[in-house]
């Protein structure tokens, strides 16, 4: 099992800049900007000991993924389970043409869905990895980290490009949705 865990969320997407909510996988890639981003957040993981990094299949997470891949000099693995949120039948509206109802009320992906498979992708990996997923399934596994479920999860942010590291040996969570590193994570993967 895994046991030092950084989920890093894709940088800014053509789907991010027109507020759509998209688990199409080979639509909206990422914008100029999103590639900024991923650089600027790759740089904080130089120098860093991974053992691999594990994308989502949609395009916009190869594309991060590939980029600090690239920087950090490793090759990317790709693993559905920490894809993007199931969005049932509003794939592909805009954030505000969904109605204000819950997600099962929706037809989407249940919360314990996801979180059962963010689980099981901690089970398919030994050692020190980085992810590269979505807010969404990137706020469930931290919360479940927390004792945290979905309603007092709200107010968990995962920006665009961020980082979110766990201890998942000792169950801790070391930050989440940063843009910097601090000392205490990078010790953690020290080389």
């Amino acid at each position: 099992m895994i046991k030092k865990l950084i989920l890093m969320r894709h940088g800014e997407s053509f789907a991010n800049v027109n507020n759509i909510i998209s688990e199409d996988m080979n639509q909206y890639p990422l914008t100029e900007r999103g590639v900024e981003q991923i650089l600027f957040s790759a740089e904080q993981l130089k120098g860093l000991k991974f053992d691999g990094i594990v994308c989502s299949p949609l395009l916009r997470t190869k594309q991060t993924a590939r980029t600090v891949g690239e920087v950090i000099g490793l090759k990317v693995t790709e693993n559905s389970k920490i894809r993007e949120s199931g969005l049932g039948p509003y794939n592909g509206y805009r954030v505000d043409e969904v109605p204000k109802l819950n997600r099962e009320d929706l037809g989407m992906e249940t919360w314990s869905s996801q979180l059962d498979r963010m689980k099981s992708a901690l089970a398919d990996y030994e050692g020190q990895y980085l992810f590269v997923s979505h807010a969404l399934p990137i706020r469930v596994l931290t919360a479940s980290f927390l004792g945290l479920n979905e309603r007092e999860s709200y107010g968990i942010d995962i920006k665009l490009a961020s980082m979110t590291t766990i201890d998942v040996e000792n169950e801790k969570v070391l930050s989440i949705g940063t843009l910097l590193l601090t000392e205490r994570v990078k010790k953690l993967f020290s080389k």
